[in-house]
């Protein structure tokens, strides 16, 4: 499937990396951005997108925060 960007933003590389990362599972994203496992699950594959600029904020955000506690003495 062709690769989708929406907002700038590509779903199908940011979520893996994140996954990735952090050691994340697609539960764990989705519970942090009120959605379901299986939107993410669609996201990462490039099925569909976020639906609105709100939830892209919501990923962008949830991405600070996990790199701002990352850094942190002791995390």
């Amino acid at each position: 499937m062709a690769t989708k960007f929406k907002w700038g933003i590509n779903m199908q590389k940011e979520i893996p990396g994140l996954m990735r990362k952090y050691n994340l599972s697609r539960e764990d994203i989705a519970s942090r951005l009120g959605v379901s496992a299986r939107s993410i699950y669609r996201w990462e594959r490039g099925e569909s997108l976020p639906s609105s600029r709100l939830m892209l904020r919501e990923f962008e955000r949830l991405k600070q925060d996990l790199e701002k506690n990352s850094t942190q003495p002791g995390k």
